[in-house]
């Protein structure tokens, strides 16, 4: 019998190697398991008895092959996010944290962990409603929005930058990355144009999700999925991603700055 502390040790080693689409845990022929994807096996080992401490948790579901093999189940992917959370353990089972590099109001970058799960465009993607053009200039323009700190605020800036001259400290109200941000999401509105950058606004700056925003703005089922792909089609065109529609058939080929 497996220590319950050990079990979710090597729980944490193997099944974060599971997230991956197409990743299975595979039987080999000495008895063990090892990871497998896209046909290529990882040096990774995993023997009888924690497998079997996985399956009596949920935690992976057999997919009836020979050899035997397994994928990481809805339950053991919700406790992986848990395991992993840093903060709010239960919160995290209902996120989807992934890294994401940034560029702070300093022009500085750096990697935070961004919830992609609060993000619309994200699950449009995810259900394959956008694809990856229209996604990337969706996030084009919500960083620049972020930046350019155009989102309301409830109280006082804590944050804001100063700097400290003759008179004491000064607060900088608008350094020049913010400035340039809102220049570029000034200009990346108006190329949307009017009766279009109304829907990108709302969906992407301030994450009201798609039919949400139909209620609000009173519009049919639906008809909020086919003006947003119109919008993310010219935002992508405006920030010199390349499409392109033959005839036959819809084919999108694009390039970022």
């Amino acid at each position: 019998m497996i220590a319950g502390g050990e079990l979710q040790r090597e729980a944490r080693r193997v099944l974060r190697k599971l997230l991956g689409e197409g990743a299975s845990l595979v039987r080999l022929d000495d008895g063990r398991y090892t990871i497998e994807k896209d046909g290529a096996r990882d040096r990774l080992r995993v023997t009888q008895p924690y497998v079997s401490g996985f399956r009596a948790r949920d935690w992976i579901s057999p997919c009836g092959t020979a050899p035997q093999s397994f994928v990481l189940s809805d339950a053991g992917a919700a406790w992986l996010r848990r395991a992993f959370a840093e903060h709010d353990p239960f919160a995290a089972q209902h996120q989807m944290r992934v890294p994401r590099m940034i560029v702070d109001p300093d022009g500085l970058e750096r990697i935070v962990n961004a919830n992609e799960a609060e993000s619309p465009v994200s699950r449009l993607k995810a259900r394959n409603m956008i694809d990856a053009a229209q996604f990337d200039a969706a996030e084009r323009l919500r960083r620049d929005y972020t930046i350019a700190q155009l989102a309301p605020r409830l109280g006082v800036d804590l944050t804001a930058p100063t700097v400290i001259g003759r008179r004491g400290q000064k607060e900088l109200a608008l350094t020049e990355t913010v400035i340039a941000a809102k220049q570029r999401f000034s200009r990346a509105m108006a190329a949307v144009g009017p009766g279009l950058n109304d829907l990108l606004f709302d969906v992407c700056c301030h994450l009201i999700g798609l039919e949400d925003a139909e209620e609000d703005l009173g519009w049919p089922r639906s008809a909020g999925k086919v003006v947003l792909t119109l919008a993310l089609d010219r935002l992508a065109l405006h920030y010199g991603m390349i499409v392109t529609a033959p005839s036959h058939g819809r084919m999108r080929s694009w390039q970022a700055e």
